[in-house]
């Protein structure tokens, strides 16, 4: 059974949001033209607020132990991506994506 031996894993998922939410506004800047600075200014807002989270994550865990979950981000975009802005994926999309979710469970496998 793997048995995850990370402090804080709440401000890891947090951090993981504010990063995958920092990548959608920015998407919607890009959309919403008349509207993109004030959007930009919200992705900053989110990019700030997890570089913050992200130091505590650090100061209470080894990074070789964080780090892959950053690649949970490529999973929310993914998700992002399909359900709202109806982007079409291919088989090796998700072939990829299943790759990387393997790879972070065999990094997280305790040892």
């Amino acid at each position: 059974m793997m048995q995850l031996q990370i402090k804080r894993v709440d401000f890891v998922l947090i951090a993981i949001l504010l990063q995958s939410f920092s990548f959608l506004t920015i998407k919607y800047a890009s959309i919403y033209e008349a509207y993109s600075l004030i959007l930009l200014g919200i992705a900053f807002g989110f990019i700030v607020s997890r570089a913050y989270i992200w130091q505590i994550v650090l100061k209470h865990n080894e990074l070789s132990r964080v780090y892959p979950f950053n690649s949970l981000v490529q999973v929310l975009i993914f998700v992002y991506a399909v359900v709202l802005f109806g982007e079409v994926v291919s088989f090796w999309h998700v072939v990829g994506l299943g790759l990387m979710v393997c790879g972070l469970y065999l990094i997280g496998k305790e040892q």
